[in-house]
């Protein structure tokens, strides 16, 4: 459902980021509405993203793209096809352990964060591959999924533009039927949280049928991570 981000894949990445070979995929300037093949490449920085391989947190370097609007001369981050703003895990990572969570009414934050039953250790290094003594917290995958319930726009977007591609698709009924097991939350809120962040991670893998691709993260930059 959710193919994983490779350490080859991060680095492919930046390496086509030094070549200049990253095409701006912002959407036009929130501020002067300038038009993005306008922007001009204003500093690529590096950062760090966490990948989860061979049951390990493993730390991979990569270069983002910073671009400079013309018109306002505002700069705008663009994140890469394995980002999510302000997370250091990848989204295939973020999607699939929020999924397993939110599928499985009998699942719980620290069978999510287990691989096979074991838990998943940090790499000793950045980019090594000795475990140490830390472990993937079960507060993590919880971190994530608030920040999936928190988008409102994506999901309208996405489930329009679904519908004008497939009128006849059944997935309003889907979502409709999406329930979240009382033993999951204990305030109203949280579970209208977990219910948002369920019908994305749904809408997700309707969006990767119809249209061959993810919602994450350019269909979001173009809603603007609302």
């Amino acid at each position: 459902m959710f193919a994983p981000f490779t350490r080859s894949d991060i680095r492919k990445y930046s390496l086509n980021v030094l070549r200049n070979k990253i095409r701006c995929g912002l959407p036009s300037c929130p501020v002067c509405n300038t038009q993005p093949y306008l922007f001009r490449r204003h500093q690529a920085r590096p950062r760090k993203f966490r990948i989860l391989c061979d049951a390990l947190v493993q730390v991979v370097k990569c270069l983002v793209i910073r671009w400079k609007c013309p018109g306002c001369h505002k700069t705008f981050t663009e994140q890469p096809p394995f980002a999510l703003p302000f997370k250091r895990y990848t989204s295939d990572a973020i999607l699939h352990r929020s999924a397993s969570y939110l599928e499985d009414e009998t699942s719980t934050y620290r069978k999510t964060v287990l691989e096979e039953g074991s838990e998943i250790f940090h790499a000793s290094t950045d980019e090594g591959n000795t475990p140490v003594d830390k472990v993937l917290s079960h507060t993590t995958p919880y971190r994530w999924i608030d920040t999936l319930g928190r988008f409102k726009e994506i999901p309208r977007r996405a489930l329009d533009l679904i519908l004008q591609k497939d009128p006849a698709t059944k997935v309003y009924r889907d979502l409709a039927a999406l329930t979240i097991s009382p033993n999951k939350f204990v305030k109203t809120a949280r579970e209208e949280t977990l219910k948002r962040s369920r019908r994305l991670v749904h809408l997700e893998a309707v969006f990767r049928v119809v249209f061959g691709a993810s919602i994450f993260p350019f269909f979001a930059t173009g809603c603007a991570w609302q």
